[in-house]
């Protein structure tokens, strides 16, 4: 597993289906370079946002790295075939990048598939896309030149019960931070809470 130490004020969390606004914002302001790497080809802004406004409720789970509050970057988690084995997917933010965002939406992704069962993610990327080659190798991943495209492969291990118990506690903690940034805040007067006699 990377190091996953991440600047002050950054968050990880799972996304949900109220993220959805931030997660095609966060794909609209990909820049022409960063949509190619990620779509591994030509892919105009509104094919992209359009990508984005279904990737939250798509099969499969999505991670977010959030700085300061403001959604950054994004880890997904699909099927791949065969049961035990799924594939990985990142986008980060311009002018994110290098901070180790995508070392630990990686982290995420692996812990949640390693305690779903599967036994192996890949990731594919363009041979020109050193910075995804980078995070695969960190990952742990074997690389490996497929056709024109570089296939990355991560054998997990099985769950254990810190590893089941440490991703539920990070559910809740997700839900939690999820729920409060959609919840309206209401501020009770003190006049107005009632009296309660001592017994």
């Amino acid at each position: 597993m990377p190091d996953t130490q991440l600047p002050a004020g950054t968050q990880i969390r799972r996304l949900w289906s109220t993220d959805r606004d931030a997660v095609v914002t966060l794909f609209r302001g990909l820049d022409p370079q960063s949509r190619f790497d990620r779509f591994m080809g030509a892919v105009s802004e509104a094919a992209a946002a359009t990508y984005a406004a279904r990737a939250v409720s798509a099969e499969g789970l999505v991670f977010g790295a959030f700085a300061e509050g403001t959604l950054r970057g994004v880890g997904e988690l699909r099927p791949a075939g065969a049961a035990a084995e799924a594939e990985i997917a990142f986008a980060v933010a311009p002018g994110h990048r290098g901070r180790g965002l995508g070392a630990a939406l990686g982290a995420r992704l692996t812990q949640a598939a390693r305690n779903g069962g599967k036994s192996r993610l890949h990731l594919r990327c363009l041979p020109g896309n050193r910075p995804m080659r980078a995070l695969a190798r960190r990952l742990g991943a074997e690389l490996r030149l497929d056709s024109r495209e570089i296939h990355a492969v991560l054998a997990l291990s099985p769950p254990t019960l810190f590893s089941l118990w440490r991703e539920g506690m990070d559910g809740v903690f997700d839900a939690a931070v999820a729920a409060s940034t959609t919840w309206p805040i209401v501020i009770l007067p003190i006049m107005d809470l009632p009296i309660v006699p001592a017994l």
